[in-house]
């Protein structure tokens, strides 16, 4: 291969990036945290173009590379970012809010509940429609044993309606329990409101309701009731990590 060619490789290679990012979250509806890993694929890929250039390769072919691989950067940063409370209004030392949730068979779980199994994690997701969503709780069951090892009890809660957040149950099992009708005066409360909801492929493609809904974030509250660790993400690419949890006990 000579290295004008590098053009056509560097265009094949970015539309590889693309394609294999939209088949993980569209069709195999699965997510990574490792999006850097996309941005360097893209990055070589339009590099690899623009090499190619200089040494006589296809100038619209180059062109066309070059837009694409700049266009990924906002675009999927716009995608990435969570729009909604500009912080969080419970702070370390504050005590949990009183709550009224339900699990997804439908039993009643208040505050009082969460305290009674403490030290408690308490994690708030997006939704049951969310590919991010199943990857933070499948990596919370992936460090359950360390998680429980240390004394954790853990819930997880939506503003989904139990019916919608059942799969979620089961993809979990016990390790997890998921609870429902999260309502949007405690997503203020706590300062994890998003206005933005669900994207608007997500509700064509999955029939995810055009609602505000949490944005992901993590709580641990201890035997008083107090909160001794919070944590919340700006960015869907973004989650507590189970060690600073861990070290919050």
């Amino acid at each position: 291969m000579n290295i004008g060619s590098m053009t056509t490789l560097g265009l094949l290679i970015v539309l590889a990036g693309f394609s294999s990012y939209l088949l993980l979250l569209l069709v195999i509806h699965r997510f990574t945290y490792r999006t850097w890993i996309f941005d360097v694929i893209i990055g070589l890929g339009t590099a690899a173009a623009l090499i190619g250039w200089i040494f006589g390769g296809n100038a619209v072919v180059t062109l066309i590379t070059f837009i694409l691989g700049v266009a990924w950067f906002p675009v999927i940063r716009r995608e990435l970012k969570l729009t909604g409370s500009k912080r969080l209004n419970l702070r370390v030392g504050d005590r949990l809010p009183p709550l009224n949730l339900l699990t997804t068979d439908g039993r009643q779980v208040t505050e009082q509940d969460l305290i009674a199994s403490a030290p408690t994690l308490l994690v708030l997701y997006r939704g049951w429609w969310c590919p991010s969503t199943k990857s933070l709780l499948g990596e919370i069951v992936h460090d359950y044993e360390s998680l429980s090892q240390a004394g954790l009890t853990i819930f997880a809660a939506s503003v989904d309606e139990p019916a919608d957040a059942a799969p979620i149950q089961q993809h979990v099992g016990d390790k997890i329990t998921i609870l429902c009708n999260v309502p949007e005066s405690l997503l203020d409360e706590v300062g994890v409101r998003d206005q933005r909801g669900a994207p608007w492929y997500d509700r064509i493609l999955f029939g995810a309701k055009h609602q505000d809904i949490a944005m992901p974030s993590a709580m641990v509250i201890n035997a008083s009731g107090k909160i001794v660790f919070i944590y919340r993400s700006t960015r869907v690419d973004d989650r507590a990590r189970p060690a600073d949890i861990i070290a919050s006990l």
